[in-house]
């Protein structure tokens, strides 16, 4: 059985994260795998794919809207004799789902990786959504409310919907209970309309001073972050990372983890920081509440106020205590392991 990956790009997002993980567990349970990148501009993963010894193909045209990757995606699938083709991501969907018109007998399968985009705040693109969608064997949705939110944006069938939650490389996030030491909040997030950072950043300033704040990520939206800090005068409270390859490591060290988001397909981030140990505090949206749940503290969309006090409430040792033993906890249901062994099952039930 020979898998091929297909990502629009390796830019910093949650699908991108999982198939670094996601690959090589797939490797490990004996299965051939490798990944087509349809535009390399603006990459943060790739060296860190090569070193795990993910085989990487590239288009040479190296432009995710170019209607030549029909026929790059349809080559590679028959060069390289693949069995089952994966896509993940708009752009690799659209020209999956019509490469294979050019090479029939293949299994075609893709994940939807977010609750909402926007796609949907058009009608004209349902149609174009319900041919895309329509076109795969499967279609595998990251959460129950992205299944949901899928099907009542498509209408496509419930058979053709799998569940698969993403999983996460516990050797590198597993940390031990902790016990609060200081007042350091992160948010471990790109810079995208999916994220609500700007609340984030408001709720900093009616925090006291002796709480700081951290941002590791990049994208659009950054600099008009970077305004909001200048303008409530808290640029000594607030770092700016960027891309890190050190977020195991950061999130042992802070004390808080936040994740604010306006939508949510799953939340890797906050699962991240739950297996760390570090409590985490999320926006109370779909995907993301379906992670956190009790393990953490849920605050509404874009409400200043009720962050501020959910954040104070982790300033009680035992609930802070407590919040850092039950994410750890919770976090072990969603290994990479487990994750790649269920995309497996569904690969070979699909090729007999």
């Amino acid at each position: 059985m020979k898998i091929l990956h297909i990502i629009t790009s390796l830019e910093l997002g949650g699908a991108e994260k999982l198939l670094l993980d996601l690959i090589p567990a797939q490797k490990r349970q004996g299965v051939d795998v490798e990944l087509l990148v349809l535009d390399t501009n603006g990459e943060k993963f790739l060296e860190e794919y090569e070193k795990r010894g993910i085989k990487i193909h590239k288009t040479q045209i190296n432009n995710r809207m170019s209607l030549k990757n029909i026929f790059e995606i349809a080559k590679l699938i028959k060069i390289q004799k693949i069995d089952i083709v994966h896509a993940h991501l708009i752009h690799s969907q659209i020209w999956t789902s019509l490469a294979r018109y050019l090479n029939k007998n293949v299994i075609y399968i893709t994940t939807e990786h977010s609750t909402h985009n926007r796609r949907r705040e058009k009608s004209i693109y349902k149609i174009l959504d319900k041919f895309i969608y329509n076109s795969f064997v499967k279609v595998i949705a990251i959460s129950e409310a992205t299944a949901r939110e899928l099907i009542k944006w498509t209408g496509i069938s419930l058979k053709k919907i799998d569940v698969i939650p993403n999983g996460v490389s516990l050797r590198a996030f597993m940390g031990k209970p902790k016990e609060r030491k200081g007042n350091n909040l992160i948010m471990v997030s790109r810079f995208h309309q999916s994220k609500d950072h700007i609340t984030v950043v408001r709720a900093l300033e009616k925090l006291p001073k002796e709480y700081t704040l951290t941002f590791i990520g990049e994208g659009e939206t950054e600099e008009a972050v970077k305004r909001e800090v200048l303008m409530l005068n808290l640029a000594d409270r607030v770092q700016f990372l960027g891309y890190s390859n050190s977020v195991p490591v950061l999130l042992k060290r802070a004390d808080i983890a936040i994740q604010s988001s306006n939508f949510e397909g799953f939340g890797l981030s906050a699962l991240e920081a739950m297996a760390s140990g570090t409590p985490i505090v999320a926006t109370n949206v779909e995907g993301l509440a379906d992670i956190v749940s009790e393990s953490g503290l849920l605050f509404k969309v874009g409400d200043v106020n009720d962050l501020v006090q959910k954040i104070k409430i982790l300033e009680d040792s035992k609930v802070y205590s407590d919040k850092s033993k039950m994410g750890i906890k919770s976090s072990l249901v969603y290994s990479i392991e487990a994750t790649a062994k269920k995309y497996i099952e569904l690969y070979k039930e699909e090729l007999k």
